[in-house]
């Protein structure tokens, strides 16, 4: 009997957004009637394919995070790992936590990204298991120009051809920990999230969303993203 691939979400909620403020913790801030965190919770909870969830949270945010579990329901959410402002570590972090659970593909997202769907949630999961790492990502319908500094555009690329690179990712166990570079000898030191992000998205395969998956930066993010889903049930 052949074993089914066992899917572990991993939600970073450590991050903080200077644009706000570098004391507030954006997967705390209230979207609607709800943390910012849940909505993500909620999406990955409602996925056929996702078997389990690991919040990654400062230390001292776990706590808030069990109550949300508790208040809000989330039967799939199950592990608390605290973190760092550093995303590459964060995932060690939860990727140690996963260790008895042997996933074979995992799906790596920020909670900054509240409006994600469950069905690019699913696509992603299919790319991964076909092409190692899939993730979720926009065309750009407009020309981009190449500035390496200064005004001066050097070239401009064909709109045809730009994507932005969003979240989930999705991607093999085993290649995530390569890039991690877990189980061997590193090399120059740790890894910086610049380099781990590089690796992540190289040779992906891109799942285009349907509609912008905004993402909380500022105050003005979260009444934008408020709006849209009054507007258009933009979560459902």
């Amino acid at each position: 009997m052949i074993k089914s691939q066992s899917v572990w979400a991993i939600i970073i909620a450590c991050g903080k957004s200077e644009q706000i403020g570098s004391e507030v913790d954006t997967a705390f801030l209230q979207l609607g009637e709800q943390p910012v965190l849940t909505y993500s919770i909620q999406a990955f909870d409602r996925c056929p394919e996702v078997d389990g969830i690991v919040v990654v949270s400062t230390k001292e945010r776990i706590d808030s995070v069990v109550g949300m579990a508790r208040m809000f329901g989330s039967p799939k959410l199950k592990k608390v790992v605290a973190g760092t402002i550093q995303k590459n570590s964060s995932i060690k972090a939860a990727l140690n936590a996963l260790e008895e659970e042997d996933p074979d593909i995992i799906l790596i997202h920020e909670a900054s990204q509240p409006c994600i769907s469950t069905h690019v949630i699913s696509e992603t999961i299919k790319g991964a298991r076909r092409y190692g790492v899939a993730a979720a990502a926009e065309r750009l319908d407009i020309p981009v120009a190449v500035v390496p500094k200064g005004l001066k555009v050097a070239k401009t690329l064909d709109s045809n051809t730009i994507w932005t690179l969003e979240m989930p990712v999705a991607v093999k166990r085993e290649a995530l920990e390569k890039m991690l570079g877990i189980g061997k000898r590193q090399k120059g030191g740790p890894i910086d999230d610049p380099t781990f992000y590089a690796k992540l998205y190289t040779d992906a395969y891109l799942v285009q969303t349907p509609r912008a998956n905004l993402r909380v930066r500022t105050v003005s993010d979260i009444q934008i993203i408020s709006a849209a889903m009054r507007a258009s049930a933009i979560h459902a």
